[in-house]
């Protein structure tokens, strides 16, 4: 061991997380570099920025501060964890010690005899290590003892260890956030051993992994954890199910079979998913066939214009006795086809026909035409001798009304 070096094992005490915890920033100390002139510093010394003040296991010995080893790579410790304390010269400095049964593991803190709660005195501004003997936790101390005799070790952890794969590198945080970076080799002819990096991000371990057994290694699922993010290459498969979504692809007529699902790819699968760009524009391009599929509503609401462009058919279908809407309020105009040219008759762009109205006055009109008389010098005439005919064509008009589609007269 270098001389000066020491290395042991401490209990947390207490964990600085906030400025109201940091000491006064001493700017003409040795440890303050400024970097190309900056001096504008707050009044509190950041260092402190996941300090812990630590009690030694044996004696209880109360440190005044160690320092995160790695400000930039760290998980913060909890009150009562055990860390690895490393002591050079004046300085300490802590760094995780996961040896446990659980992912960062950590004590309950109110029911551990061996990190009882105790007084912590204040530290003074000038002093770099002070060592304080416990104060209330003591032999002497009957009341104290008789409540750590009370105290029963619980173990309220579910989270389980994820299983890894040859050469991954893995982060776990203590409640079933992870990464993995993985590579998957398969076998092939052209490439026997190709590997196929992999990112797998997964918030919120699959609940159903709660009563496996403690020590039980365990591996991410994108359709049963909370929230995943899965990025692939190559001939990484993941087994993703759309389980969920009951409606049938219809108009996504060359949806991917799940052998196809290969190369580079991004999943994203949660119960909700938002995105958002709240300052400039929200793009999507895809280079081939693009689907949305839903069980509920799809709609789209804008400010301004909607534009569709295509280079070939477009179809709207509602499966079923449904009915398909297109409104314009306030007196707006709905056009099919072109929308400038509009006149009257002989114009390039009309007024559509109500098809009621026009079957009621073409009725009217045979009406007439069957009753008309004509004045003539031996009397008025007969109704036309074809007025049958015209009775018969009079019974057809309502031929000229659609089944099914309706137009609105304003």
């Amino acid at each position: 061991m270098a001389e000066g070096l020491e290395i042991f094992l401490a209990s947390v005490k207490k964990v600085l997380v906030s400025s109201d915890d940091f000491l006064e920033l001493k700017k003409q100390t040795d440890y303050i570099k400024i970097y190309n002139g900056n001096e504008n510093f707050d009044s509190k010394d950041v260092r402190f920025l996941g300090a812990i003040q630590f009690a030694r296991n044996t004696p209880y010995l109360l440190e005044n501060y160690a320092f995160p080893f790695d400000k930039n790579n760290m998980t913060f410790p909890i009150q009562g964890e055990t860390v690895m304390i490393i002591k050079n010269s004046d300085e300490y400095f802590w760094m995780p010690y996961t040896i446990g049964q659980y992912p960062n593991y950590r004590e309950d803190y109110k029911t551990s005899e061996a990190t009882a709660e105790r007084d912590l005195p204040k530290s003074s501004n000038d002093s770099k290590q002070k060592d304080y003997k416990e104060s209330k936790n003591t032999p002497n101390s009957q009341s104290n003892q008789k409540e750590s005799e009370k105290k029963e070790y619980k173990v309220k952890e579910k989270i389980k260890f994820l299983k890894p794969k040859e050469g991954d590198t893995i982060i776990q945080g203590r409640v079933g956030n992870t990464i993995r970076f993985s590579e998957s080799f398969l076998v092939s002819e052209e490439n026997p051993k190709e590997a196929s990096p992999t990112i797998i991000i997964r918030n919120r371990q699959n609940s159903e992994l709660d009563s496996k057994k403690i020590g039980e290694l365990i591996e991410e699922d994108i359709n049963k954890d909370g929230t995943s993010i899965y990025i692939v290459s190559k001939n990484a498969k993941v087994p993703y199910k759309h389980t969920t979504i009951e409606k049938e692809k219809i108009g996504f007529k060359e949806y991917p079979a799940d052998d196809s699902l290969k190369g580079d790819q991004l999943y994203v699968n949660s119960d909700r998913v938002l995105l958002s760009a709240k300052a400039s524009e929200f793009i999507i391009f895809g280079k081939k066939n693009t689907g949305i599929i839903t069980d509920g509503n799809f709609s789209v609401d804008a400010k301004k214009d909607i534009y569709l462009h295509n280079e070939k058919n477009i179809t709207i279908h509602s499966k079923g006795s449904n009915k398909i809407f297109i409104n314009s309020d306030s007196g707006g105009k709905i056009y099919l086809g072109k929308d400038s040219g509009e006149g009257d008759a002989g114009a390039a762009v009309q007024k559509m026909v109500m098809g009621g109205e026009l079957v009621k006055i073409l009725g009217q009109l045979i009406d007439q035409i069957v009753a008309m008389t004509v004045a003539t010098p031996c009397g008025p005439s007969s109704p036309p001798t074809n007025a049958a005919a015209f009775t018969a064509i009079k019974g057809q008009l309502k031929t000229l009304l659609s089944a099914r589609n309706f137009l609105s007269k304003t």
